[in-house]
């Protein structure tokens, strides 16, 4: 009996360990064999051309931009040069009138005019490619000498002097200096005192509206204020290094006479007479006709010019144009006109009936 019990309690135990084995087996069964490596290596396929990615576009665009922004060289700049474990080319590189930069070792000058210091930089590092294995150099910017500045001033809030790194037009300097008062006259000048360095990169000039000269017979281009208001085009160039840029003052006008308040103006560009009278209350006496203006010329007795300002204002006759320092006078009513004659007369009865009857003595009636 002992020996029956004791092989089902063997039989049971192998059973047991059997039935792992087994499920082990079954699985190892289903996993595919493993492929045999041929003896010949697979061909080599050629890669094909990738799509930039729209990043990488952007980037190329961006740097683009950023290059057209970035200062460009000059004569008289100062540029540093530092190579890494050289000490020996280690210097200061002035840009020569020629616009070149000549460096340590380096027979030929290489060109640094118009160009920023990154595209130098570049030159230098395969100049010095010669004598040194892969060279590490490192340039900036010293002293920025060859961009003069821009002077605004005249009819401005305030006088500015602008170092430009980049192309700026009119308008933003004359917001840089306030905007313009009211003394301005309505016309701007543009003096160029220095030759465009970089005629094929930098942005064209717009044609002037007017070009003209001063008394010392020098150019400039005439550009009117209304029209940078507006927004033309034309009337908002772009500005180089040493321009001097002139707001120009009104020059005053004088109105004197019989007006409701006489007062001192300035003249704008096609100021009329009408337009001033309106300004200082216009005329006492409505049915004035003469108008004196008293004109100061050159080298000449001053003229004075009487005009129909009533007939001007119902438009018979044209509106003259003032002219810088004019006195406008309007004479006071004619004392001996009709009219005035008349009214001379009633006043001078009323007073001498007035004074008769001051004069006579007072007698009492009963």
């Amino acid at each position: 009996m002992k020996t029956l019990k004791a092989f089902f309690a063997l039989v049971l135990i192998c059973s047991t360990v059997a039935l792992p084995l087994r499920a082990q087996q079954k699985s190892s069964d289903k996993q595919p064999p493993p492929q045999k490596q041929s003896a010949t290596p697979p061909p080599v396929v050629e890669s094909m051309p990738v799509a930039t990615p729209v990043s990488t576009i952007a980037l190329k665009e961006s740097v683009t931009y950023t290059e057209k922004r970035d200062y460009l060289l000059g004569p008289s700049d100062l540029l540093e040069l530092k190579v890494f474990n050289d000490p020996q080319f280690n210097s200061d590189l002035e840009v020569d009138p020629d616009g070149n930069i000549v460096v340590p070792f380096v027979d030929q000058p290489i060109r640094a005019q118009c160009r920023n210091v990154n595209a130098v930089r570049k030159d230098v590092t395969t100049a010095l490619s010669r004598f040194l294995k892969e060279p590490r150099v490192y340039m900036r910017i010293k002293e920025q000498n060859s961009h003069k500045p821009v002077l605004v001033y005249g009819a401005v809030r305030t006088f500015t002097k602008s170092d430009m790194r980049r192309p700026v037009r009119l308008l933003e300097l004359i917001s840089n200096s306030g905007g313009v008062t009211e003394q301005q006259s309505g016309t701007i000048q543009i003096m160029h005192t220095e030759p465009p360095q970089c005629p094929d990169i930098e942005p064209v000039e717009a044609a002037p509206v007017e070009t003209a000269s001063d008394a010392l017979g020098l150019p400039f281009a005439l550009y009117k204020v209304d029209d940078l208001r507006q927004g033309k085009p034309e009337a908002n160039p772009y500005l180089r290094p040493g321009d001097i840029v002139y707001v120009a003052e009104a020059s005053p006008i004088y109105v004197v006479g019989n007006v409701a308040q006489p007062a001192n103006l300035y003249l704008r560009e096609g100021t009329t007479l009408t337009r001033v009278l309106a300004q200082v209350g216009g005329a006492k006496d409505a049915n004035e006709e003469k108008v004196r203006i008293y004109r100061k010329k050159p080298n000449a007795p001053q003229e004075v010019l009487t005009v129909n300002y009533k007939a001007i204002k119902q438009g018979k006759e044209p509106d003259p144009v003032l002219q810088p320092y004019d006195i406008i006078e309007v004479p006071k009513a004619g004392q001996f006109r009709p009219e005035k004659i008349a009214q001379m007369l009633v006043g001078i009865g009323m007073q001498s009936a007035t004074s008769i009857g001051t004069m006579a003595p007072m007698r009492i009636i009963y």
